[in-house]
Order: C-alpha cells, then sequence, then structure tokens
C-alpha cells in the first residue's frame, strides 16, 4: 500500500530544500501543486509528485496602440 502523501524527507529530496518556507517556494516553482498543513509544512500528494509539470509560462502582454490611433 503507499501512502497518499509524500513523507517529508521525500519532499526535501525532491525540492533539495530544508525549510518548510523554501520547499513551498520551491513547489511552487516546480509547479507542483501542494497543501500547507496547520504548521507550514507542505503536504504534496504523490500523485501530483508523478505528474510531468512545467511551471505556467507568464502571459505575454501586448501593448495597447488604440489610443495612438489618430481619429480621421
Amino acid at each position: 500500500m503507499t501512502d497518499t502523501w509524500l513523507t517529508p524527507d521525500e519532499v526535501s529530496q525532491l525540492t533539495a530544500k530544508k525549510r518548510w518556507s523554501a520547499q513551498c517556494k520551491a513547489l511552487t516553482m516546480m509547479g507542483i501543486p501542494f497543501r500547507p498543513n496547520a504548521v507550514g509544512r507542505p503536504l504534496v500528494e504523490r500523485a501530483m509528485a508523478l505528474i510531468s509539470r512545467a511551471p505556467p509560462k507568464p502571459k505575454r502582454r501586448e501593448p495597447d496602440f488604440s489610443s495612438l490611433v489618430r481619429a480621421i
């Protein structure tokens, strides 16, 4: 039987971080969803860690040229 959540050691290995706050930041950067528990330790579902995810790409903003168009 497998556990639903990664162990604290597995989260530490996955993120290469020891502090919970640093682990949360690393998980966010890696695009892996997690939930902080009551004391702040990140809980990562085993299935979510196994899914290959790329961090979300920021949406590219295009300039608004509508104010530069002169009314004829």
